[in-house]
């Protein structure tokens, strides 16, 4: 299992824990300490190297090899188109400052929304990681943000206006993962001008009643004014949809919406937790009729949800 990130990324969750990047699924141990070097050169990600270099198999990395498997260009493979000869240096940096979210997401959890952790009642529902990213950034080109919902708080303006002030900015992509239903500080984009680009990944599940239902808590409307302010930059602008059994039906409509907006891509995630969302569990006849549908729909990742309903 070859991928850049055992050598040059860094994903910061919002406890401060640290992984390769954010589908990585297994515990390392290791927390954010401030020294990237130290991180990357820890046991851990020696031995995840080690393994690549003896095409053993990953546990961690199975959604990756799914989507492998499904023809589906998987994260992994992304990877690799951006970094073919990673250096042992972070390079690529996921960071998550906090849960600190607005919705309570079908298929989320209270680790990525204090909101879940308020209506399951958790003790401390809020986490903040507290992170400082100050040391060895000099070969940092691209840094994606996580939350909660990045646009909840101004942690990500800090950390930007810090590479800015470190003269970094011009050589580093900033990309965001968000729910569209918070507008961006009124200096964002004038702090993010001085970046070398800025990607916005826009989380849509559906049209109107269809994304209220799945991300509970937002409001089309709402979501639809703040596209359309990402629209009225000059950023990349991309969907993200997560499918599962709430919206799968709904993907027709969603798609003819899609061709409607200037974006560059449309990806489509298949939920696989909680399992009783997951279509891979919807009864035989409702998977047979589906899959006709997908397949005559003009969509990049259709093979691999037509595999997962197989």
């Amino acid at each position: 299992m070859k991928c850049p990130t055992f050598h040059n990324g860094i994903f910061i969750d919002p406890q401060g824990k640290v992984k390769p990047c954010c589908r990585f699924a297994q515990d390392t141990g290791l927390m954010w300490n401030n020294n990237p070097a130290e991180i990357l050169q820890s046991d851990f990600y020696k031995d995840l190297r080690q393994k690549e270099q003896d095409n053993i198999r990953i546990e961690a990395c199975n959604k990756c090899y799914a989507e492998d498997d499904a023809g589906f260009k998987s994260l992994r493979q992304r990877f690799i188109d951006k970094y073919p000869a990673p250096a042992e240096h972070l390079q690529y940096l996921e960071l998550a400052f906090n849960n600190v979210c607005n919705l309570t997401c079908l298929g989320c959890e209270p680790k990525y929304s204090n909101l879940w952790g308020r209506k399951l009642q958790v003790p401390a529902p809020e986490i903040y990681n507290n992170a400082v990213v100050s040391q060895s950034l000099e070969m940092l080109d691209y840094v994606s943000f996580f939350g909660g919902e990045p646009f909840a708080t101004n942690d990500h303006i800090q950390f930007l206006e810090s590479l800015i002030n470190k003269d970094l900015a011009k050589n580093i992509a900033i990309e965001y993962t968000t729910n569209c239903t918070i507008m961006p500080p009124v200096d964002w984009y004038d702090i993010m001008k001085q970046f070398k680009s800025c990607k916005i990944i826009c989380s849509i599940d559906g049209i109107g009643t269809t994304n209220e239902k799945v991300r509970s808590n937002s409001k089309w409307n709402k979501v639809m004014c703040v596209f359309d302010y990402f629209k009225s930059t000059d950023f990349i602008i991309e969907v993200n949809t997560v499918v599962m059994t709430e919206n799968i039906y709904e993907l027709p409509q969603l798609a003819d919406w899609i061709k409607s907006q200037p974006i560059s891509k449309w990806h489509c995630n298949v939920l696989t937790w909680p399992s009783e969302l997951c279509i891979s569990n919807l009864p035989k006849t409702q998977k047979d009729n589906l899959i006709e549908v997908i397949k005559n729909l003009d969509l990049q990742d259709k093979q691999f949800i037509i595999s997962s309903l197989r």
